[in-house]
């Protein structure tokens, strides 16, 4: 139960990490090539 545990909690964080990395790279994009996401996706 131990290794289950820890083993989810190890998927968890990948999870966390990859998540955060995406983000930081459609933020690091936006800011690069000036475009917003929030606007696109409000335009439809």
């Amino acid at each position: 139960m131990a290794l289950l545990s820890r083993v989810f909690a190890t998927r968890t964080l990948v999870q966390i990490i990859v998540v955060l990395t995406v983000m930081i790279v459609m933020k690091a994009m936006s800011a690069h090539y000036d475009f917003s996401w929030a606007r696109a996706l409000a335009q439809g």
